[in-house]
């Protein structure tokens, strides 16, 4: 009897370890996360929201730490999106995705060529969250650092979060006020509730010999850090500029109007009535 015990132990210690995170932990139970939300970028940036800066522990899937095959199973089993436990069936899982066309949602792989050793979720603008066994806690990084570069394997999505109905947004207007962009198409998901007190009508920029396209996400009369960390934590540039006793929340630069349309729409939930403006 002992002799099974000890064997079925070394056996769930050696599934976890191909997960490729670090070698500490102390629970080698899976256990499956439950049904919280529908799948929805909504749901995926509380989630994420919710798991950064949460420690690393090896061999743990949430919600109070996570290894990093851990945060992707956790935070997809909460939506109801199975996945397998560790890095390298999630690899050998999913439909296959190019690196250009990355969306939000995505879970982006990193290995030795032979084997997925690590894994995260795609946040969009080219960055990630992920259980750092380095950092011992949920970061965010970029896929274009060295390290992640020379590592990069591929990425899977096992849900398309854009698949959903679409409705109209604002029309979007360039900076020069010449000339109305056409209408985005968004997917409908119920908007983040953030408190934006005494917001003044949204300004373009004229006259500029600035060829770079920026997000205006509001002015503000009081410094939006709410509005801030989100945009952040959805891997956005953003900055923040004091005109006029307000606050203005820039989100760039982009090279054209259309990618920063695209960015805008990527981020929808925060960003349904921001403008696009050249400057």
């Amino acid at each position: 009897m002992i002799f099974l015990k000890t064997k079925y132990l070394l056996l769930i210690i050696f599934t976890l370890l191909i997960s490729g995170c670090a070698t500490s932990g102390y629970d080698y139970t899976i256990h499956k996360p439950k049904v919280r939300y529908k799948p929805s970028i909504y749901a995926l940036d509380k989630l994420d929201s919710r798991a950064l800066g949460r420690k690393y522990v090896w061999a743990e899937e949430g919600p109070y730490c996570y290894d990093c095959s851990g945060l992707t199973y956790y935070n997809f089993g909460t939506m109801g999106i199975e996945i397998p436990r560790v890095a390298d069936a999630q690899f050998r899982n999913g439909t296959p995705i190019p690196r250009s066309q990355l969306q939000k949602g995505d879970l982006v792989f990193f290995g030795n060529g032979r084997r997925a050793t690590h894994v995260g979720i795609y946040i969009g603008n080219g960055k990630f969250e992920h259980a750092s066994s380095a950092k011992r806690r949920v970061v965010i990084s970029s896929l274009n650092k060295a390290y992640y570069r020379r590592h990069y394997m591929g990425a899977r999505r096992y849900h398309n979060f854009y698949n959903v109905p679409q409705f109209k947004a604002p029309s979007q207007f360039i900076a020069n006020n010449q000339a109305t962009q056409p209408v985005i198409k968004q997917p409908q998901i119920a908007r983040t509730t953030i408190q934006r007190e005494q917001i003044m009508p949204m300004q373009t920029i004229r006259n500029s010999s600035n060829d770079s396209y920026y997000i205006l996400a509001g002015s503000f009369a009081n410094y939006p850090s709410e509005l801030i960390t989100k945009l952040k934590l959805s891997g956005m540039n953003v900055t923040t500029k004091e005109q006029n006793g307000y606050y203005r929340v820039l989100i760039g630069p982009y090279n054209s109007a259309s990618e920063a349309k695209q960015n805008m729409g990527y981020n929808y939930t925060l960003l349904s009535n921001a403008n696009i403006i050249k400057g």
